[in-house]
Protein backbone atom coordinates (compact mmCIF):
# COMPACT_ATOMS: atom_id res chain seq x y z
CA UNK A 1 0.00 0.00 0.00
CA UNK A 2 3.01 2.44 0.82
CA UNK A 3 4.36 1.87 -2.64
CA UNK A 4 1.06 2.52 -4.49
CA UNK A 5 0.32 5.58 -2.43
CA UNK A 6 3.87 6.90 -3.25
CA UNK A 7 3.52 6.25 -7.36
CA UNK A 8 -0.24 7.91 -6.77
CA UNK A 9 1.49 11.11 -4.98
CA UNK A 10 4.25 11.27 -7.61
CA UNK A 11 1.96 11.01 -10.21
CA UNK A 12 0.12 14.08 -9.19
CA UNK A 13 3.53 16.22 -8.23
CA UNK A 14 4.64 15.46 -11.95
CA UNK A 15 0.84 16.66 -13.39
CA UNK A 16 1.47 19.89 -10.78
CA UNK A 17 4.72 20.79 -12.72
CA UNK A 18 2.67 21.29 -15.79
CA UNK A 19 3.26 24.92 -16.83
CA UNK A 20 1.14 26.87 -19.24
CA UNK A 21 2.75 29.94 -21.70
CA UNK A 22 5.92 27.54 -23.44
CA UNK A 23 4.28 28.21 -27.09
CA UNK A 24 8.20 28.65 -28.25
CA UNK A 25 11.12 26.44 -28.31
CA UNK A 26 13.85 27.22 -26.60
CA UNK A 27 16.31 25.92 -28.95
CA UNK A 28 16.90 24.07 -32.30
CA UNK A 29 17.67 21.13 -33.12
CA UNK A 30 18.29 19.15 -36.59
CA UNK A 31 17.08 22.24 -39.35
CA UNK A 32 18.28 20.54 -42.48
CA UNK A 33 14.32 19.83 -43.60
CA UNK A 34 12.10 22.22 -43.65
CA UNK A 35 8.43 21.22 -43.40
CA UNK A 36 6.16 22.11 -46.40
CA UNK A 37 3.82 24.52 -45.58
CA UNK A 38 0.18 24.63 -46.88
CA UNK A 39 -3.37 24.10 -45.87
CA UNK A 40 -4.60 20.32 -45.23
CA UNK A 41 -8.22 21.28 -45.53
CA UNK A 42 -7.86 23.32 -49.10
CA UNK A 43 -7.90 20.93 -51.70
CA UNK A 44 -11.00 19.48 -50.23
CA UNK A 45 -12.53 22.61 -49.41
CA UNK A 46 -12.02 24.03 -53.34
CA UNK A 47 -13.83 20.77 -54.29
CA UNK A 48 -16.38 20.58 -52.07
CA UNK A 49 -17.29 23.30 -49.87
CA UNK A 50 -16.82 24.72 -46.44
CA UNK A 51 -19.60 22.23 -44.91
CA UNK A 52 -21.72 24.60 -42.60
CA UNK A 53 -24.77 23.65 -41.14
CA UNK A 54 -27.88 24.43 -42.68
CA UNK A 55 -30.99 26.11 -40.67
CA UNK A 56 -31.98 22.32 -39.91
CA UNK A 57 -28.55 21.51 -38.63
CA UNK A 58 -29.34 23.29 -35.43
CA UNK A 59 -30.52 19.92 -34.62
CA UNK A 60 -26.85 18.43 -34.56
CA UNK A 61 -25.00 18.62 -31.01
CA UNK A 62 -21.66 17.53 -32.30
CA UNK A 63 -20.51 17.85 -35.93
CA UNK A 64 -19.75 15.64 -38.48
CA UNK A 65 -16.05 13.44 -38.39
CA UNK A 66 -14.25 11.16 -39.88
CA UNK A 67 -13.66 7.61 -38.80
CA UNK A 68 -12.37 4.53 -40.27
CA UNK A 69 -11.42 5.31 -43.65
CA UNK A 70 -10.46 2.98 -46.12
CA UNK A 71 -9.37 2.31 -49.74
CA UNK A 72 -13.16 1.70 -50.55
CA UNK A 73 -14.82 3.14 -47.35
CA UNK A 74 -15.81 5.30 -44.59
CA UNK A 75 -17.66 5.96 -41.09
CA UNK A 76 -19.29 9.28 -40.22
CA UNK A 77 -19.87 10.28 -36.86
CA UNK A 78 -22.13 12.74 -35.30
CA UNK A 79 -24.38 13.82 -32.17
CA UNK A 80 -28.24 15.23 -32.86
CA UNK A 81 -31.33 15.45 -30.98
CA UNK A 82 -33.62 14.29 -33.84
CA UNK A 83 -31.95 10.76 -34.77
CA UNK A 84 -35.04 9.57 -36.95
CA UNK A 85 -34.43 9.92 -40.66
CA UNK A 86 -30.93 11.25 -41.10
CA UNK A 87 -28.40 10.09 -42.77
CA UNK A 88 -25.36 10.72 -45.19
CA UNK A 89 -25.42 11.53 -49.07
CA UNK A 90 -22.59 11.31 -50.94
CA UNK A 91 -21.41 13.02 -54.20
CA UNK A 92 -18.43 13.73 -56.31
CA UNK A 93 -16.85 17.54 -56.70
CA UNK A 94 -18.81 17.81 -59.73
CA UNK A 95 -21.84 17.04 -57.95
CA UNK A 96 -22.83 13.40 -59.67
CA UNK A 97 -24.52 11.16 -56.98
CA UNK A 98 -22.77 8.65 -55.70
CA UNK A 99 -24.68 6.68 -52.72
CA UNK A 100 -26.61 7.66 -49.54
CA UNK A 101 -25.56 5.46 -46.22
CA UNK A 102 -28.05 5.81 -43.01
CA UNK A 103 -27.68 6.61 -40.28
CA UNK A 104 -27.02 3.74 -37.06
CA UNK A 105 -27.98 4.72 -33.63
CA UNK A 106 -25.38 3.92 -31.06
CA UNK A 107 -27.52 2.93 -28.34
CA UNK A 108 -24.84 2.36 -25.95
CA UNK A 109 -23.38 5.36 -25.84
CA UNK A 110 -23.26 8.44 -22.86
CA UNK A 111 -24.96 10.78 -24.14
CA UNK A 112 -26.53 13.81 -22.17
CA UNK A 113 -30.63 13.52 -22.41
CA UNK A 114 -32.22 13.97 -25.70
CA UNK A 115 -28.93 13.35 -27.57
CA UNK A 116 -27.49 10.55 -29.61
CA UNK A 117 -24.66 9.17 -31.42
CA UNK A 118 -25.39 8.57 -34.72
CA UNK A 119 -22.75 6.79 -37.29
CA UNK A 120 -23.12 5.99 -41.06
CA UNK A 121 -21.20 3.80 -42.80
CA UNK A 122 -20.03 4.70 -46.59
CA UNK A 123 -18.97 1.62 -49.16
CA UNK A 124 -17.40 1.13 -52.50
CA UNK A 125 -16.16 4.22 -52.50
CA UNK A 126 -12.64 4.16 -55.09
CA UNK A 127 -9.40 4.78 -53.54
CA UNK A 128 -6.64 7.72 -52.84
CA UNK A 129 -10.13 9.96 -54.48
CA UNK A 130 -11.86 13.47 -53.62
CA UNK A 131 -15.42 12.97 -52.58
CA UNK A 132 -17.71 15.13 -50.99
CA UNK A 133 -20.34 14.21 -48.00
CA UNK A 134 -23.58 15.78 -46.62
CA UNK A 135 -25.71 14.96 -43.13
CA UNK A 136 -29.41 15.34 -43.99
CA UNK A 137 -32.57 14.21 -43.39
CA UNK A 138 -36.59 15.32 -44.27
CA UNK A 139 -33.95 18.53 -45.19
CA UNK A 140 -30.23 18.89 -45.78
CA UNK A 141 -28.52 19.44 -42.47
CA UNK A 142 -25.00 20.53 -43.46
CA UNK A 143 -23.88 21.56 -47.16
CA UNK A 144 -20.96 19.33 -48.61
CA UNK A 145 -17.68 18.44 -46.80
CA UNK A 146 -14.93 16.76 -48.97
CA UNK A 147 -13.31 14.02 -47.88
CA UNK A 148 -10.39 11.64 -49.51
CA UNK A 149 -10.40 8.11 -49.12
CA UNK A 150 -6.63 6.09 -48.34
CA UNK A 151 -4.27 5.32 -51.28
CA UNK A 152 -3.54 1.59 -52.14
CA UNK A 153 -1.38 -0.59 -50.23
CA UNK A 154 1.28 -0.43 -53.04
CA UNK A 155 0.58 3.32 -53.72
CA UNK A 156 4.23 4.92 -53.78
CA UNK A 157 2.27 8.72 -53.13
CA UNK A 158 3.94 10.15 -49.62
CA UNK A 159 1.69 9.25 -47.29
CA UNK A 160 1.39 12.78 -44.58
CA UNK A 161 0.24 12.68 -41.12
CA UNK A 162 -0.21 14.99 -37.83
CA UNK A 163 0.71 13.61 -34.71
CA UNK A 164 0.33 15.21 -31.59
CA UNK A 165 -0.55 14.06 -27.68
CA UNK A 166 -1.60 15.69 -23.73
CA UNK A 167 -3.74 17.96 -25.78
CA UNK A 168 -7.44 18.06 -24.77
CA UNK A 169 -7.28 21.02 -22.06
CA UNK A 170 -9.34 23.33 -23.28
CA UNK A 171 -7.11 26.73 -22.58
CA UNK A 172 -5.05 28.99 -24.77
CA UNK A 173 -1.62 26.70 -25.03
CA UNK A 174 -4.46 24.54 -27.02
CA UNK A 175 -6.09 26.70 -28.71
CA UNK A 176 -2.96 28.61 -30.02
CA UNK A 177 -1.70 24.78 -31.59
CA UNK A 178 -4.39 24.36 -32.94
CA UNK A 179 -4.02 27.54 -35.64
CA UNK A 180 -0.53 26.29 -36.55
CA UNK A 181 -1.97 22.59 -37.18
CA UNK A 182 -3.61 24.51 -40.65
CA UNK A 183 -0.55 25.33 -41.81
CA UNK A 184 1.02 21.92 -43.02
CA UNK A 185 -0.36 19.05 -45.08
CA UNK A 186 -1.34 15.95 -43.97
CA UNK A 187 -4.00 12.97 -44.71
CA UNK A 188 -4.85 11.63 -41.30
CA UNK A 189 -4.14 12.88 -37.59
CA UNK A 190 -2.99 9.81 -35.20
CA UNK A 191 -2.75 11.13 -31.29
CA UNK A 192 -0.52 9.79 -28.29
CA UNK A 193 -2.85 9.77 -25.59
CA UNK A 194 -4.98 11.92 -23.06
CA UNK A 195 -6.96 13.21 -25.09
CA UNK A 196 -9.77 14.85 -23.02
CA UNK A 197 -8.37 16.45 -19.70
CA UNK A 198 -8.83 15.95 -17.24
CA UNK A 199 -10.98 12.95 -16.51
CA UNK A 200 -12.24 12.35 -20.32
CA UNK A 201 -16.08 12.85 -19.37
CA UNK A 202 -18.23 12.62 -22.24
CA UNK A 203 -18.30 16.40 -21.78
CA UNK A 204 -14.70 17.08 -22.01
CA UNK A 205 -14.65 15.41 -24.88
CA UNK A 206 -17.38 17.45 -26.16
CA UNK A 207 -15.69 20.97 -25.02
CA UNK A 208 -11.81 20.26 -25.45
CA UNK A 209 -11.89 17.98 -28.46
CA UNK A 210 -14.06 18.04 -30.92
CA UNK A 211 -15.10 22.01 -29.87
CA UNK A 212 -11.55 22.81 -30.77
CA UNK A 213 -11.29 20.32 -33.87
CA UNK A 214 -14.21 20.29 -35.58
CA UNK A 215 -12.98 21.64 -38.81
CA UNK A 216 -10.31 19.31 -39.41
CA UNK A 217 -12.03 16.33 -37.76
CA UNK A 218 -14.59 16.03 -40.55
CA UNK A 219 -12.52 15.98 -43.20
CA UNK A 220 -9.71 14.24 -41.88
CA UNK A 221 -9.47 11.00 -40.20
CA UNK A 222 -8.21 10.74 -36.59
CA UNK A 223 -7.11 7.44 -34.85
CA UNK A 224 -6.31 8.09 -31.12
CA UNK A 225 -4.38 6.05 -28.22
CA UNK A 226 -5.94 6.42 -25.05
CA UNK A 227 -3.77 7.85 -22.23
CA UNK A 228 -4.39 7.51 -18.54
CA UNK A 229 -6.77 10.29 -18.18
CA UNK A 230 -9.23 9.31 -20.62
CA UNK A 231 -9.16 6.69 -18.70
CA UNK A 232 -10.36 8.54 -15.91
CA UNK A 233 -14.13 8.34 -16.17
CA UNK A 234 -15.58 4.50 -16.37
CA UNK A 235 -12.44 3.23 -17.21
CA UNK A 236 -12.35 4.75 -20.69
CA UNK A 237 -16.18 3.98 -21.62
CA UNK A 238 -16.47 7.78 -23.37
CA UNK A 239 -13.60 7.68 -24.98
CA UNK A 240 -14.49 4.53 -26.52
CA UNK A 241 -18.14 5.84 -27.47
CA UNK A 242 -17.19 8.95 -29.08
CA UNK A 243 -14.42 7.33 -31.45
CA UNK A 244 -14.88 3.89 -33.76
CA UNK A 245 -12.01 2.36 -33.69
CA UNK A 246 -10.65 -0.53 -36.32
CA UNK A 247 -9.75 -4.25 -34.67
CA UNK A 248 -11.33 -6.43 -32.80
CA UNK A 249 -10.12 -5.46 -28.75
CA UNK A 250 -13.05 -3.43 -28.21
CA UNK A 251 -11.42 -0.12 -29.20
CA UNK A 252 -8.66 -0.86 -27.56
CA UNK A 253 -5.30 -1.80 -29.33
CA UNK A 254 -5.75 -1.74 -33.40
CA UNK A 255 -4.39 -1.11 -36.50
CA UNK A 256 -4.81 -0.05 -40.20
CA UNK A 257 -3.41 0.86 -43.43
CA UNK A 258 -2.85 4.44 -45.37
CA UNK A 259 -0.88 3.30 -48.27
CA UNK A 260 2.83 1.86 -47.77
CA UNK A 261 2.07 2.76 -44.30
CA UNK A 262 0.86 0.05 -41.55
CA UNK A 263 -0.52 2.14 -38.38
CA UNK A 264 -0.23 0.48 -34.65
CA UNK A 265 -2.22 2.28 -31.93
CA UNK A 266 -1.79 0.71 -28.40
CA UNK A 267 -2.97 0.75 -25.21
CA UNK A 268 -0.77 1.57 -22.20
CA UNK A 269 -3.29 1.33 -19.80
CA UNK A 270 -4.16 -1.92 -20.65
CA UNK A 271 -2.08 -5.02 -20.61
CA UNK A 272 1.44 -5.06 -21.36
CA UNK A 273 1.83 -8.55 -22.55
CA UNK A 274 -1.48 -9.52 -24.06
CA UNK A 275 -0.57 -6.57 -26.69
CA UNK A 276 3.38 -7.34 -27.22
CA UNK A 277 1.71 -11.21 -28.39
CA UNK A 278 -0.66 -9.31 -30.37
CA UNK A 279 2.03 -6.71 -31.84
CA UNK A 280 3.97 -9.46 -32.61
CA UNK A 281 1.20 -11.42 -35.04
CA UNK A 282 -0.17 -8.24 -36.08
CA UNK A 283 3.06 -6.78 -37.74
CA UNK A 284 4.39 -10.57 -39.09
CA UNK A 285 1.15 -10.26 -41.26
CA UNK A 286 1.93 -6.93 -42.50
CA UNK A 287 3.32 -6.17 -45.44
CA UNK A 288 3.90 -2.51 -46.23
CA UNK A 289 7.08 -1.21 -46.08
CA UNK A 290 6.83 1.08 -43.46
CA UNK A 291 5.64 0.09 -39.90
CA UNK A 292 4.80 3.22 -36.88
CA UNK A 293 3.62 2.20 -33.90
CA UNK A 294 2.08 5.22 -31.27
CA UNK A 295 1.29 4.87 -27.70
CA UNK A 296 0.91 6.29 -24.36
CA UNK A 297 3.35 5.80 -21.89
CA UNK A 298 6.83 5.97 -23.86
CA UNK A 299 9.55 3.59 -23.80
CA UNK A 300 11.87 6.37 -23.53
CA UNK A 301 11.61 9.37 -21.72
CA UNK A 302 13.90 12.40 -20.02
CA UNK A 303 10.58 13.87 -19.06
CA UNK A 304 9.03 13.94 -15.85
CA UNK A 305 7.58 10.70 -16.22
CA UNK A 306 10.35 9.25 -17.22
CA UNK A 307 10.86 5.76 -19.85
CA UNK A 308 8.42 3.03 -18.89
CA UNK A 309 10.81 0.33 -19.07
CA UNK A 310 8.76 -2.69 -18.20
CA UNK A 311 6.76 -1.68 -21.70
CA UNK A 312 9.95 -1.10 -23.52
CA UNK A 313 11.16 -4.66 -22.48
CA UNK A 314 8.48 -6.29 -23.96
CA UNK A 315 7.46 -4.09 -26.68
CA UNK A 316 11.20 -3.73 -27.80
CA UNK A 317 12.11 -7.02 -29.13
CA UNK A 318 8.82 -7.36 -31.39
CA UNK A 319 9.40 -3.89 -32.58
CA UNK A 320 13.01 -4.68 -33.60
CA UNK A 321 11.77 -8.27 -34.66
CA UNK A 322 9.97 -6.84 -37.37
CA UNK A 323 11.63 -3.75 -38.44
CA UNK A 324 9.57 -1.17 -37.15
CA UNK A 325 10.90 2.47 -38.16
CA UNK A 326 9.24 4.92 -35.66
CA UNK A 327 7.47 4.40 -32.35
CA UNK A 328 5.92 7.82 -31.05
CA UNK A 329 5.01 8.31 -27.40
CA UNK A 330 2.98 11.04 -25.02
CA UNK A 331 2.20 11.43 -21.12
CA UNK A 332 5.50 13.30 -20.61
CA UNK A 333 4.48 17.09 -22.11
CA UNK A 334 7.68 17.76 -23.83
CA UNK A 335 9.09 16.95 -27.30
CA UNK A 336 12.03 14.40 -27.43
CA UNK A 337 13.54 12.64 -30.17
CA UNK A 338 16.13 9.96 -29.28
CA UNK A 339 18.63 8.40 -30.70
CA UNK A 340 17.58 5.66 -32.78
CA UNK A 341 17.96 2.25 -30.77
CA UNK A 342 18.79 -0.97 -32.76
CA UNK A 343 17.27 0.69 -35.57
CA UNK A 344 13.95 2.50 -34.03
CA UNK A 345 13.79 5.70 -34.02
CA UNK A 346 11.62 7.19 -30.82
CA UNK A 347 10.22 10.22 -30.31
CA UNK A 348 7.83 11.28 -27.78
CA UNK A 349 5.37 14.30 -28.75
CA UNK A 350 3.66 15.13 -25.87
CA UNK A 351 3.15 18.96 -26.14
CA UNK A 352 -0.49 18.98 -27.80
CA UNK A 353 -1.38 21.80 -25.56
CA UNK A 354 -2.30 20.92 -21.74
CA UNK A 355 1.13 22.93 -20.97
CA UNK A 356 4.61 21.13 -20.46
CA UNK A 357 6.49 19.79 -17.95
CA UNK A 358 10.55 20.36 -17.96
CA UNK A 359 12.50 17.62 -19.74
CA UNK A 360 16.33 16.80 -19.58
CA UNK A 361 18.83 14.72 -21.63
CA UNK A 362 19.77 11.26 -21.35
CA UNK A 363 22.61 9.14 -22.77
CA UNK A 364 19.48 8.03 -25.10
CA UNK A 365 18.66 11.61 -26.10
CA UNK A 366 19.25 13.39 -29.29
CA UNK A 367 17.10 16.94 -28.67
CA UNK A 368 14.68 17.57 -26.02
CA UNK A 369 12.54 20.60 -25.41
CA UNK A 370 9.88 21.85 -23.31
CA UNK A 371 7.29 23.44 -25.57
CA UNK A 372 3.96 23.24 -27.09
CA UNK A 373 3.95 21.23 -30.54
CA UNK A 374 2.88 18.85 -32.64
CA UNK A 375 5.06 16.80 -35.47
CA UNK A 376 4.62 16.63 -39.15
CA UNK A 377 5.72 13.27 -40.65
CA UNK A 378 5.85 12.78 -44.65
CA UNK A 379 6.46 8.96 -45.42
CA UNK A 380 8.33 8.65 -48.85
CA UNK A 381 9.51 5.44 -50.93
CA UNK A 382 12.70 5.16 -48.88
CA UNK A 383 12.81 7.40 -46.27
CA UNK A 384 10.48 9.30 -43.61
CA UNK A 385 10.93 12.93 -42.69
CA UNK A 386 9.68 14.34 -39.22
CA UNK A 387 8.67 18.01 -38.38
CA UNK A 388 8.74 19.22 -34.89
CA UNK A 389 6.92 22.54 -34.82
CA UNK A 390 5.88 25.20 -32.22
CA UNK A 391 2.75 27.03 -31.47
CA UNK A 392 4.20 29.79 -33.05
CA UNK A 393 4.63 27.86 -36.21
CA UNK A 394 8.01 27.55 -36.18
CA UNK A 395 9.73 24.65 -36.98
CA UNK A 396 12.40 23.87 -33.95
CA UNK A 397 13.60 20.07 -34.65
CA UNK A 398 13.51 17.55 -37.24
CA UNK A 399 14.91 14.01 -38.43
CA UNK A 400 14.85 11.64 -41.34
CA UNK A 401 14.52 8.24 -40.64
CA UNK A 402 15.37 5.60 -43.54
CA UNK A 403 13.61 2.84 -45.03
CA UNK A 404 15.81 0.66 -43.98
CA UNK A 405 16.57 -0.72 -40.43
CA UNK A 406 20.05 0.03 -39.91
CA UNK A 407 20.89 -2.10 -36.90
CA UNK A 408 24.89 -0.80 -35.33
Amino acid sequence: MKITSAIVVAAFAACDQNQSGNIGATKLGDMSNAAERRSPLHELRAACGEGSATDAGAVIQRAPYLQQVTTSSAMIGWVTTAPAGEHVVVTTPRGEYVTTAPAIVQRSAQRSTGETQMWATITGLEPDTVYCYALGAAAPLTERIGMRTAPRAESTKPVRFLAFGDSGGGGSDQYALRERMLDVPYDLIIHTGDVAYDSGTIGEYEDNVFGVYAEMFSSLPFYPAAGNHDYKTLSGAPFRDVFALPGDSGEKWYSYDWGMVHFVALDTESDYATQAKWLDADLAASKAPWKIVYLHRPPYSSGNHGSDTRLRGLLAPVLEKHDVQLVLAGHDHDYERMVPQNGVAYVVTGGGGRGTYDVGVSSFTAFSDEVIHFVQVEVRENELLLHAIDANGVQFDSTVVPRGNARP
